[in-house]
């Protein structure tokens, strides 16, 4: 039979711990990246012809606004 003493018992308990919450918090972060990246790649626009706020997805520099159809380019903040 295996004796392991106390010392070693709880440090392997602690390191255990610490690599279950590593690997969690790893898979989180990797999740909320991509999904919050999928959202930042709005852009927003501002047209000048009916003075409506809209945003478009991977538009480039020009979108046609929903309201009126006039392409406007999108703001820089």
């Amino acid at each position: 039979m295996i004796t392991v003493g106390f010392e070693t018992f709880v440090t392997a308990f602690l390191v255990a711990g610490l690599l279950f919450f590593a690997v969690i918090w790893l898979y989180h972060e990797r999740r909320d990246r991509l999904f919050y990246d999928h959202q930042r790649l709005r852009h927003v626009h501002h047209c000048v012809k009916c003075d409506t706020l809209y945003t478009a997805r991977d538009s480039g520099q020009l979108a046609p606004c929903p309201a009126c159809g006039f392409k406007n380019p999108s703001l820089r903040f």
